[in-house]
């Protein structure tokens, strides 16, 4: 079959590899029920920007597991021409709509769900009733600093937030990541487990040099800091990052990790966390699923 197309492909280049193969073929069937909208306009506005979010979730997955730019755009251009100029009214166009929305059903059944990296864990949630709410978050426990990494709903609008306790008053955070346009690659700053990470911290592994780095500098304190703040002793402190932080973590690879430094009034940095980059991509596309009502 035609929807076959990217998954036939990629099993030619990873015989035998049962996860890549599964990847592709999801990815296929992604395409398929967004062709078949293009040309009859089935799903709702708000379930085709989900559809959109898995279609980029599912290429990327499907790349970093080996398929080549030119598998995916002649297995996406097999499949768009076969849904051209459909029968909207036709079983097998309403079957692969409805399949793909029960589905979407299933997989936002709960409110809640946990996708787990390498050593850490997101969790994405539906906001509750109060006004302010964590949506997709990170716990990230360091030396004694107890914070909260990610998105919270606040009002209709998605803010990215670190929030934490620490001994010292925090006033200012840095956030350190790799530069894809300075270092494509990253680093493995072990030698291949020769040496011990940076500092002894095992989500330092992979990174970037000083050179291939970017850096995000924020002062902007939340006004209510303790309303996100981890349960716990200590001073609370809650950062706002720009709009488009989680963008750059997606574009890393799952093994890396984010560095967050902290900084009291005088400058003295007084701790630092790090944010595993994981499953934040499969996680953030949960968490605008199920808050679509209430960003939209």
């Amino acid at each position: 079959m035609i929807v076959l197309a990217l998954a036939s492909s990629l099993a030619i280049t990873a015989p035998g590899d049962d996860a890549r193969a599964e990847t592709a073929a999801r990815l296929a069937r992604l395409v398929e029920v967004a062709a078949i909208d293009e040309a009859c306009a089935l799903l709702p506005r708000s379930e085709r920007a989900i559809l959109d979010r898995e279609i980029a979730t599912a290429r990327h997955q499907a790349e970093a597991g080996g398929m080549s730019s030119a598998t995916w755009s002649s297995g996406a251009e097999r499949i768009q021409r076969r849904w051209a100029s459909p029968d909207c009214a036709s079983a097998d166009a309403q079957r692969s709509v409805l399949r793909y929305r029960q589905a979407l059903n299933g997989w936002l059944m709960g409110g809640e769900r946990s996708f787990d990296g390498h050593r850490r864990s997101w969790t994405a949630r539906q906001a509750g009733d109060s006004a302010s709410d964590w949506i997709l978050s990170q716990s990230a426990d360091h030396d004694g600093i107890s914070a909260q990494f990610g998105s919270v709903l606040i009002g209709g609008d998605a803010v990215v937030l670190l929030s934490l306790r620490s001994a010292r008053q925090a006033a200012s955070a840095l956030l350190v990541m790799r530069d894809l346009e300075l270092a494509p690659r990253p680093v493995d700053f072990t030698y291949g487990g020769r040496r011990q990470p940076p500092g002894g911290e095992p989500l330092a592994t992979l990174g970037a040099l000083s050179s291939g780095q970017r850096r995000v500098w924020t002062s902007g304190v939340l006004r209510d800091a303790g309303q996100f703040a981890p349960d716990g002793d200590g001073r609370t402190a809650s950062f706002t990052f720009p709009a488009d932080t989680l963008e750059h973590m997606m574009a890393l690879e799952a093994a890396e990790a984010a560095r967050v430094d902290l900084y009291d009034a005088s400058g003295a940095r007084i701790g630092r966390v790090w944010i595993e980059i994981g499953a934040l991509r499969q996680a953030r596309d949960y968490a605008l699923a199920a808050n679509a009502a209430r960003l939209d």
